[in-house]
């Protein structure tokens, strides 16, 4: 491998790429400065012969060269003979917020985290976990060494695979607003981390009170939104006094809506231009994010929404689903109309790597996501054995469903198709047959699932509970296709019958199914069988 590259933050990018990514062919690269479509692009001139792969690589960022590397590393598993392009991302800020309530990840995840998320061409992962102490509770405190020693070493890997580490404060449970000992708290800690490389920070003021609580500050303040924006101003202004290349993100106490609520006006009207202001979209979880509200939301808040954007996040009430399919519902050409980007995860870290693929795909280019072929592309990225893969799929197809849209189970749903046809039909001995051959599979998947050698071992442990649901679904159509095959069938009346055995025998397979707390299949499995209890007992 021969590399010509201009400086040693690209030579670092190089090092980090090639030490992870298995490439096909001898890489001959050059980096020569370069005018791309958009400044954060890049362009590609490269040819094979035989082996060996000659590639002229042109920059105007020394980040960017992990997304050309990126692009590169695909199109050299292709035959195809020759690469030139241009590209650049649609949404100037990418990527993660690890933002969700529950067990955060652990610094060997957010570390192989920053791995995945350059190569999903992401570009920023803010640090915000709700139920850590340092974050909500104790942020009047200097971060102490091991924080810092972990955080300096999240930076260090992050500017290596081109992603920004953005650390959160969010004093808002017990801050005084009026008191300049508080912007002096948030301050130390931002000071802290800006000795570590970072230049990007987080204003967080979501999930608390949404009245003043101190007299000094009711006094001091006409609304909470003033209170807001003075608290943030005066902490931008410490902050471009050390860098004036600084970025500071705020979350909004009100953070979802139609964007033009009088708590956004104000805010936007007296918070620093320069300031981005996070929102959720119409709803907390929005099923879509489209440009009509974004164009809303601008003109109220006088800036462009930096959208967070809460999927797949299954924290609270939401731990019993996986949300595992790709992204859908956001509208082609948002970027226009928005600051940036970043996805709330699930508490699940491996799984969670499924979906922001699918993001990342949305994030570089819109009108070219294809929700469904991003969906298998990622399977194929995070997944090496074929084999593994496809059965990890098969299951995988049994949660497609998600808060932004989405068949939950598409496969099981042509097995239902199939089987009451046939029912329909009278055809009751074939019926059971469908729904028996099928409850057999995912026993059969269930267990080349669980045994040892698998090649994604933490994906598994992350899904156990899930995979318990999926085996007593396969026992359940098992169940439901015995039932079926002793049922009788009245041609005069179209129907089938049955007797009350079997209507219980239905009512204690609906309840088995029921009865575990993780969610899967949908409604496809009890929906047919509350169908078929009615017309037995009709």
């Amino acid at each position: 491998m021969k590399l010509d590259l201009r400086n040693p933050l690209q030579q670092e990018i190089a090092d980090a790429f090639f030490s992870t990514h298995t490439v096909k062919g001898d890489y001959e690269i050059s980096v020569v400065a370069a005018r791309p479509t958009q400044l954060e692009g890049f362009t590609i001139k490269a040819s094979r012969s035989g082996s060996t792969i000659t590639a002229t690589i042109g920059l105007a960022l020394d980040h960017s060269l992990r997304y050309a590397l990126n692009r590169l590393a695909s199109w050299s598993a292709t035959s195809e003979s020759t690469l030139e392009v241009n590209e650049a991302p649609d949404f100037a800020i990418r990527g993660v917020v690890e933002g969700f309530y529950g067990k955060p990840w652990t610094h060997e995840q957010r570390l192989r985290g920053l791995q995945y998320f350059g190569d999903y061409n992401m570009n920023t992962f803010f640090l915000a976990p709700k139920d850590i102490p340092w974050q909500r509770f104790n942020w009047r405190a200097p971060f102490d060494s091991v924080f810092l020693t972990n955080t300096k070493e999240l930076i260090e890997h992050g500017r290596k695979n081109a992603v920004d580490v953005v650390v959160c404060a969010s004093p808002g449970l017990s801050v005084k607003y009026s008191d300049e000992k508080d912007v002096d708290a948030v301050v130390n800690r931002y000071k802290q981390l800006f000795d570590l490389g970072a230049r990007h920070f987080g204003l967080l003021w979501d999930d608390i009170a949404w009245e003043l609580s101190h007299e000094e500050d009711i006094t001091a303040y006409v609304s909470t939104a003033a209170a807001h924006a003075d608290f943030t101003n005066r902490v931008w202004r410490r902050l471009v006094a050390l860098d004036p290349t600084v970025m500071l993100t705020m979350c909004p106490m009100h953070y979802s809506g139609r964007g033009n609520e009088p708590y956004i006006q104000e805010l936007g009207r007296d918070l620093h231009p320069r300031v981005n202001m996070m929102w959720t979209g119409r709803s907390i979880i929005s099923e879509y994010l489209d440009i009509a509200d974004a164009v809303i939301f601008e003109r109220t808040a006088l800036r462009q929404a930096l959208y967070w954007d809460n999927f797949p996040v299954n924290d609270g009430g939401l731990q019993k689903n996986l949300y595992i399919g790709p992204v859908r519902g956001r509208e082609v050409g948002l970027q226009k109309y928005s600051a940036g980007l970043v996805s709330n995860p699930m508490l699940q870290f491996e799984m969670s790597q499924i979906p922001l693929y699918t993001i990342g795909d949305y994030l570089w280019n819109t009108a070219a996501y294809n929700p469904d072929l991003s969906w298998e592309n990622a399977l194929v990225h995070l997944i090496d054995n074929e084999t593994d893969r496809s059965a990890l799929r098969a299951f995988l197809r049994t949660s497609m469903g998600t808060a932004v849209g989405g068949d939950p189970a598409p496969d099981l749903r042509q097995v239902f198709r199939n089987g009451v046809t046939q029912w329909r039909l009278g055809n009751l001995k074939e019926a059971g047959e469908i729904f028996i051959a099928a409850g057999n599979e995912i026993i059969s998947n269930h267990a080349y699932l669980l045994k040892a050698g698998f090649s994604r071992p933490l994906m598994i442990a992350e899904i156990e509970k899930w995979l318990e649901k999926y085996l007593i679904g396969g026992e359940v159509l098992i169940g439901l296709g015995s039932v079926l095959q002793g049922c009788g069938f009245d041609t005069s009346k179209g129907c089938i019958t049955g007797t009350a055995t079997d209507v219980q025998a239905l009512a204690d397979l609906r309840e088995r199914l029921e009865a575990h707390r993780k969610n899967l299949f949908g409604d496809q499995i009890e929906g047919p069988i509350n169908e078929l209890m009615a017309e037995l007992q009709s």
